[in-house]
């Protein structure tokens, strides 16, 4: 089998400023997190997501637009599945609210990015979109994600994206007829387990796409000991999903990995494992993925796993997260999906954190790759004792999620 020979040069790494920063995780304390930086806004708030779908998110925006704030919000014109009623009662009402909302329509593939910047100062960047999954009150429900508040700091630079982005993008036109604003009311069987917590003096720098191969693969090349990735998913080769292989063109971040367990660096891959995700037919899946990683690890006796997540056991939606540790030492928060387009087609938006802070993730992915029924939790049993009709209302809800593009 042909195996890509992965040359590291020198790479362009991101100039590092120290901060002080808040790390949160979903759905455990993702929705106060984000609560509070738009509670605190003072003058403005500029926010970017690829979809945007939240009642209470909605809300207090709105809030805060009739306390004088100026806020902008940019959303994909064109998600996957097209846009769902949700989405287009949010946007209506942030815009009847003198929110200003536009759809991207520019010339990079999708606008993936989720982040937010406030009052020209602090920064909220994200793996997830603007929703229940990502952003569910209680904590209960939703996808497991990673963010982080960035405070003093890269508000200049995204600053700077969110205009040219603007500047590609058409206002948004809510179309005739009435639309209500509607809380889910989601409740899962997650057992929240990480808070937010605050940490100084930690090394930032802001990593985006289109082009974030040479930063990523100059972030994997760093490696001297360990390397955990929590990923949705991981292509085993980029170009065309039914023609191409991972011998005709092979992924240069997943070639990376492989490189640097062949160096003696341990890696683990942890990957969604959602049913979509599982499809033996599927050469992009995630099954396929794991099944090539662990068939090079055996061949080739190198120190490289690869997991599927086990969502039930977690009470978790999804993974959806996009993050890798270094050494315990950094950590990437990341909209990155790690396929081509996403790389280098989409507009993305990644926090290299280096500190302590990465101790945080570090500890959320421990749980995640081996999880243990919370003690003393009124959530795990129910989770372990779900009944067919359950598992196939979550089925579907799932899958309708993905047929919108909500969760992309």
């Amino acid at each position: 089998m042909k195996r890509l020979s992965v040359l590291f040069i020198v790479l362009f790494v991101p100039c590092a400023q120290a901060a002080t920063v808040e790390t949160f995780t979903s759905p455990d304390s993702s929705f106060g997190a984000i609560a509070g930086f738009i509670n605190n806004a003072n003058r403005s708030l500029l926010l970017s997501s690829y979809t945007f779908t939240s009642p209470e998110l909605t809300r207090l925006l709105a809030e805060k637009a009739q306390e004088g704030v100026e806020i902008g919000l940019i959303v994909e014109k064109s998600p996957a599945g097209g846009m769902s009623d949700y989405e287009i009662s949010a946007l209506c009402a942030l815009q009847a609210g003198n929110i200003s909302v536009v759809l991207y329509d520019g010339p990079l593939k999708y606008m993936h990015a989720k982040y937010a910047v406030r009052d020209g100062r602090d920064v909220l960047v994200t793996s997830e979109n603007y929703g229940y999954p990502g952003f569910t009150p209680g904590g209960t429900y939703g996808n497991r994600g990673w963010g982080v508040i960035v405070y003093g700091e890269l508000a200049r630079e995204l600053e700077g994206i969110y205009r040219s982005d603007v500047r590609d993008s058409v206002v948004f036109q809510c179309p005739p007829g009435k639309y209500t604003i509607k809380s889910w009311g989601m409740k899962g069987a997650h057992a929240p387990v990480f808070g937010s917590r605050i940490f100084e003096g930690q090394n930032v720098s802001l990593i985006s796409s289109p082009d974030s191969l040479e930063d990523l693969l100059g972030l994997i090349s760093s490696a001297k000991s360990s390397i955990d990735a929590e990923m949705f998913y991981i292509y085993t080769h980029w170009g065309s999903a039914s023609k191409d292989t991972a011998e005709s063109a092979p992924s240069p971040v997943l070639e990376a990995l492989l490189q640097k367990a062949r160096e003696g660096v341990r890696v683990r891959v942890l990957l969604d494992s959602t049913y979509y995700e599982m499809d033996p037919g599927k050469s992009t899946s995630n099954y396929n993925t794991i099944n090539y990683i662990s068939s090079i690890a055996a061949e080739e006796g190198i120190p490289i796993e690869a997991r599927a997540v086990d969502l039930d056991g977690l009470g978790l939606s999804m993974l959806h997260n996009k993050g890798i540790i270094i050494d315990g030492k950094k950590a990437l928060v990341s909209s990155i999906n790690w396929n081509e387009n996403s790389i280098m087609n989409n507009r993305e938006v990644a926090v290299l954190l280096e500190g302590e802070s990465a101790s945080y993730y570090s500890a959320v992915f421990g749980h995640d790759w081996n999880p243990e029924p919370p003690e003393d939790s009124g959530f795990w049993p129910a989770a372990a004792s779900l009944s067919v009709l359950t598992a196939l209302v979550l089925y579907f809800t799932i899958r309708k999620f993905k047929e919108r593009g909500v969760v992309l």
